[in-house]
Order: C-alpha cells, then structure tokens, then sequence
C-alpha cells in the first residue's frame, strides 16, 4: 500500500490526535450556518489552523449535515505553492494519512487518460498543504468518504471541468482550496476580498487572477462545474487573518462559499 505521509502537521495544524480532534470540533461547532439547500461544493481556505480554521469550520459544518450514510467520493481541487507545471497532478498513492487516521485515494477509471490535462503524480503532492489541511476537516465531517486529490498548475480549468464531470462519479463533493488576498492592511485586504466574493457569487470566476486567491484555478473550475450542474453559491463567511489572529498590518483573507442544489 502506497502512502502519502503528513507533510505539514505540527506545522499548519496540531499533529497530536486528540487536540487535532477538539479543534475541528470546536471549529465546526461554533459555526453558525442557517439551513439552506443541499450542498455539493464549497471554497474553503487552507491557511494554518489557528489563522483560517474558523472559517474552514463554516464550510464544513454544512458538509457535516448531509446524508452520513452515503460514500461520498470528494474531489479536492487545490493550487500548487511549490511547484509549477501544466494541468492538473492526481495523486498515485492509495490513502493520505493524517494524526486522525487514513483517508482512501480514489482513483476514477479514466482518469489521466490519453488527451487528459489530469495526470499522476506522487512528487507534486509530496509537499503541498492545500490538500492535507483539508483532510482532517472532512474526517470529522463526513463518516464515509474518498477523496479524489488533484492539485491544479497551469490549466484550461473549462477541460478540467468537463473531464470532472465526465468521471460520473456516483456521490460526488467539490472542496476548492484557497485563500484570498495576501499581506495588504487590514481595510485594503476586506475592501479587495469583497470585490473577489462579489466576483465568485457572481459566476464571474473568469476574472479571478492569482492577486484575488492562490486557488483562482480550484475555484474557476468549481464555478464551471456548478455553473453546468445548476448549483448557486452561498455565502457563509469572510474573515482575515486579522480577525482571527489579531495582527492586521498585513492580513490573509479566508472566504466560506457553499454550492447548492435547490
């Protein structure tokens, strides 16, 4: 069995179980989300736990009130910090473990096909925290899961899309990884994330660069996917890494978007 080890806990998250376990809780407890449509997707941030997990617990408190008893298959669509290449990296390993346990790979037939812009790669995932700060979170959220873990360099996220879709996976979660701005004054930082939601909730995600968030890809490409599947998004939060951890000279934001099916 092929294993992708923790890269960055004791670093972006706690490593120790039990502590790992009472801060998500805590996170997703304190959520405070009005009941609205099913959900199928959400944009989520991937910062450390102490700056961005209250707004991560926002998302993942609607996740946690969906069907338990389904195996849901989660496509985590996340940007590349360390390495740049072109398409979009599937992992090859058969779980990703975390201080809470292991998490299954799952690996859609047809995927990294021939003409595909997906293809396998253990080395761009080595490293890479957007994904496995997000493991946890879905361990305490969800009850049956696998995760289909894709970090995304230079792609036409249109393909990406489409070849997602076309996967026909049977109970399928979208999870886009990203923060937003990063590193302006605290009231530059809300006035320009605002614009960025306003953008997203909008469906405009064409005119998302990188200077409005690291993930614009993931979130380009999960606007696409509820743009074709008739998803609208919700807002359930924003907040910066001043509101969190208190330093607002030079803040990261941190949004909670839902996607929902009426």
């Amino acid at each position: 069995m092929k294993i992708r080890h923790p890269a960055v806990a004791g670093q972006f998250y706690p490593i120790q179980a039990q502590q790992l376990s009472r801060d998500i809780h805590a996170y997703i407890d304190a959520a405070t989300v009005t009941a609205g449509g099913t959900c199928r997707g959400v944009i989520v941030p991937h910062a450390g736990y102490p700056y961005s997990g209250p707004v991560a617990g926002m998302g993942y408190a609607v996740l946690a009130r969906l069907d338990q008893s389904v195996p849901y298959d989660v496509v985590i669509l996340a940007p590349s910090h360390r390495a740049y290449f072109r398409g979009a990296a599937l992992s090859g390993v058969d779980v990703f473990r975390t201080p809470l346990g292991d998490v299954s790979v799952e690996r859609p037939t047809g995927a990294a096909g021939r003409g595909s812009c997906i293809f396998l790669s253990d080395e761009v995932h080595a490293r890479e925290h957007a994904v496995e700060v997000q493991l946890p979170f879905l361990q305490i959220a969800l009850r049956n899961f696998r995760v289909v873990p894709l970090i995304l360099g230079d792609v036409d996220t249109t393909q990406l899309a489409d070849e997602i879709l076309a996967m026909a996976l049977p109970h399928p979660l979208y999870i886009a990884s990203s923060d937003l701005s990063h590193y302006d004054p605290y009231d530059v930082a809300v006035a320009h994330d605002r614009q960025t939601i306003v953008l997203i909730t909008g469906g405009k995600g064409e005119r998302l660069t990188g200077e409005d968030a690291c993930g614009f890809m993931p979130i380009q490409t999960l606007l696409a996917i509820a743009h074709t599947a008739g998803w609208k998004p919700r807002l359930l939060d924003y907040r910066n890494s001043g509101d969190t951890a208190g330093d607002t000279s030079a803040v990261v934001g941190y949004t909670a978007i839902s996607f929902e099916e009426a």
